[in-house]
């Protein structure tokens, strides 16, 4: 039996106990103490170093969802959005917001992870280029990816999926 109780809890003194705060080395606590706080997340929106969330109490337009609040993005910003299931590429350039696929058409690389100078994005796999107006690539015309359309609503950027 306790062969079986160590496959599945672990040894007194391993890993898994040391995670789970069952380190038997340790001595016993004296009295029961409180669980040590931990701070709350913080939002995605902080996390991914967006300046503000986006809004809740907007209906976009059918078809569309939104992504993200119209001044979370600074000018010549891109950065990787998932909606419904999709990796999008959301970049604002002069004050205008575009989104294209995230995937580089190459080998892959997440295009919202890359270098954004004017209306380009580098994918930062292996420098391909972008412009986020259209999908079209620069570097091999025969490929693009794909272009979404993009409304403000309010305080709202929404993408049409």
């Amino acid at each position: 039996m306790s062969l079986i109780k160590t496959i599945l809890v672990g040894r007194p003194n391993g890993l898994r106990a040391k995670l789970m705060g069952r380190d038997q080395k340790s001595p016993p606590p004296s009295a029961p103490q409180a669980a040590p706080s931990r701070p709350a997340p913080e939002p995605a929106e902080k996390a991914l170093g967006l300046a503000k969330e986006a809004p809740k109490d907007v209906n976009p337009p059918d078809g569309f969802e939104v992504v993200l609040h119209r001044e979370a993005l600074a000018d010549g910003q891109i950065i990787e959005v998932i909606v419904g299931g999709t990796a999008i590429a959301v970049a604002r350039v002069d004050g205008e917001h575009y989104a294209i696929a995230n995937t580089c058409a190459h080998a892959g690389g997440p295009l919202g992870d890359g270098k954004l100078q004017g209306h380009l994005v580098t994918c930062p796999y292996h420098g391909w280029k972008y412009d986020v107006r259209d999908g079209s690539c620069k570097t091999n015309t025969e490929v693009s990816v794909k272009r979404f359309e993009v409304r403000t609503v309010g305080d709202a950027v929404c993408v049409q999926l």
